[in-house]
């Protein structure tokens, strides 16, 4: 399935955040424009912060739209901040242990 990204609409200027804000930051936000914009008041306002909000909740999505988003100027490294590494680079060192190892016994794999 595709998701069609409108030229016209931006998430992050919906919601008042930049590309770089935080999960708890763009709830936030969500919040405040629910407020500000009621369904019974303001529903095409509504609808337009609401759809903010699912496309920048989602971390997929949110990536998905900075990767294909029109604005060449939103920062890619945004994306990977919000991202934690389960293996953090320890250098070559342990990696050249093993070969090292593995040539002394006599396994040539």
């Amino acid at each position: 399935m595709r998701t069609k990204i409108e030229t016209e609409f931006n998430p992050y200027e919906v919601l008042g955040v930049g590309p770089e804000a935080e999960d708890d930051e763009i709830r936030a936000a969500y919040l405040a424009g629910l407020k500000q914009f009621p369904p019974d008041r303001a529903p095409d306002d509504f609808e337009r912060v609401r759809d903010a909000y699912d496309l920048l909740r989602d971390p997929r999505r949110r990536a998905e739209y900075s990767l294909f988003a029109v604005n060449p100027h939103v920062p890619l490294e945004s994306l990977l901040q919000s991202i934690e590494s389960k293996r953090p680079f320890v250098g070559l060192n342990p990696w050249l242990a093993v070969l090292k190892e593995r040539k002394a016994d006599g396994d040539g794999s």
